[in-house]
């Protein structure tokens, strides 16, 4: 381990800095408390744990930010649970502490490698952002539309799939539920302790998936059978051997016939009457159905059809917007800035001068970041933060050049060159817009180069924005020299 004061190289079991003289008891306690909880949270990490371990880890990072193996751990678990974004912050700073056979550099490398993989993650953003603000706006259905591409651009991006889980479990409908009962087992396989997650299940518990186990209900009690019926002997039969009535022979009837004559009568009569226009009206039913199915297909075409044309008309919009972006990450940048892969390198660039204290340099990267590239909220503040602490000094720095090439004086001694102080001055002033002095001497510069109307701006500009400056009196002056 290091010594935290001088950062001399020392063996974990010494107890003072051999080079400085600290003692060190507390900070081994520290070390090893760190080291517990990146255990823990590898073990978790193991048994995908993975909200558990997220939790180990941040504690680990708490007790000693320097623990780079915590970090790249920790930004695997969040690459793995789809919060890309969150993964690459973990890995810079880790390349920063260390910057030698860091393991961060691969996987840093392995996202900038891929293009199409960069845009599909820069895709999942957005179109993850778009659908949560559809969502809090009470426009679901498009936050589902959107939720799908996401959920199959990422199938492990946790939130999406809980989002996308919660607003089918919000429709009511059953079809709906049983798809977030799908997305919440999925994404259970993934991190098996997630909160969110298991509450939802509990939500669904009555839901039901084709191919699970049901507990079968209890078996109905066995129903008796009838006992069969006793067949009554012949002899308890009264009468049961009657006289045989000997066979006689019937005279031949006209009757029988006449009645058949009649029968065919009277049942074409009623085919008439009744069965034939029953026959007739059920015809045209059928008719009547058939003619109603077929306007109500032709409807159901016509609307199908529209909808085919509204839905070909949003994916050549959304075509044209990702040739757009396309052509961007190629390297049109927007209005001529830089693409977002650019940006980011750029903004890589800037944290390291950062953290290695020299601000110059750093707002000078920071000066080539496109702003409008950056979407994630986390690297919005990142590039605030390094802009707010750089600027300044490196206004300063500049203006520092362009007095000493006004004076002739530094790396200037002797020759004055009032186009380079200019120059100086006026990068000066693109840090810093309020920087009066550098305003002063830029009015000095285009006086020394006979060049007052432009002289005269810069000194009433510090006299009228910039009354409390201690370069009011000295602009008076100067302008009461050009005549004013």
């Amino acid at each position: 381990m290091n010594c935290p004061r001088c950062n001399a190289k020392i063996t974990f079991t010494k107890t003072q800095c051999f080079n400085c003289g600290q003692d060190l008891s507390g900070y081994r306690k520290i070390i090893s408390i760190s080291n517990s909880c990146y255990n823990k949270g590898l073990e978790q990490a193991k048994i995908r744990d993975l909200s558990g371990a997220i939790s180990s880890l941040r504690k680990s990072l708490e007790f000693n930010k320097r623990n780079t193996d915590a970090r790249n751990l920790l930004g695997l678990i969040y690459f793995e649970v789809g919060e890309i974004v969150s993964a690459l912050s973990e890995w810079v700073i880790s390349k920063h502490f260390q910057g030698e056979n860091n393991d961060a550099d691969r996987y840093i490398g392995m996202i900038q490698s891929n293009p199409n993989r960069l845009e599909m993650y820069s895709q999942t953003i957005k179109k993850y952002n778009a659908a949560l603000f559809s969502a809090q706006h009470g426009d679901g259905d498009m936050a589902v539309i959107q939720l799908k591409k996401v959920v199959n651009l990422n199938p492990k991006f946790i939130r999406a799939n809980q989002l996308l889980a919660l607003l089918y479990m919000m429709t009511g409908k059953k079809d709906n539920k049983v798809r977030a009962k799908k997305l919440l087992v999925n994404v259970s396989k993934v991190d098996v302790t997630n909160t969110i997650t298991i509450r939802y299940l509990k939500e669904l518990s009555d839901v039901h998936i084709k191919g699970e186990t049901v507990e079968k209900a209890a078996p109905a009690a066995v129903r008796k059978e009838p006992e069969a019926r006793k067949i009554v002997p012949p002899a308890e039969i009264p009468d049961a051997y009657k006289t045989i009535t000997p066979y006689k022979e019937e005279k031949p009837s006209v009757l029988p016939f006449i009645n058949v004559i009649v029968g065919v009568v009277i049942g074409m009569a009623l085919m008439g009457f009744l069965i034939i226009p029953h026959i007739q009206a059920k015809k045209s039913d059928k008719d009547n159905q058939d003619f109603k199915n077929y306007s109500e297909q032709m409807a159901e075409n016509d609307s199908d059809v529209s909808m085919l044309r509204n839905e070909n008309k949003n994916l050549t919009e959304e075509l044209e917007e990702l040739k757009k972006q396309n052509e961007e990450l190629k390297g049109k940048g927007s209005e001529g800035g830089a693409t977002f892969q650019e940006s980011y390198d750029f903004l890589v660039e800037a944290v390291q001068y950062y953290l290695d204290n020299d601000k110059v340099n750093a707002a000078k990267s920071l000066e080539k970041v496109n702003e409008e590239a950056i979407s994630a909220e986390k690297t919005k503040a990142l590039y605030t933060k390094i802009k707010e602490d750089t600027y300044e000094e490196a206004s300063n720095s500049f203006f520092l050049k362009g007095r000493d090439a006004y004076n002739g004086e530094g790396e200037y001694a002797g020759n004055k060159d009032y186009d380079k102080a200019i120059t100086f001055l006026e990068r000066s002033l693109k840090y810093n817009q309020d920087n009066a002095d550098a305003m002063y001497f830029l009015g000095r510069c285009y006086q020394q180069k006979s060049e007052p109307e432009k002289a005269k701006e810069y000194y009433n500009t510090i006299l009228e924005n910039y009354s409390d400056s201690s370069r009011v009196s000295e602009a008076q002056k100067r302008l009461r020299e050009l005549g004013e």
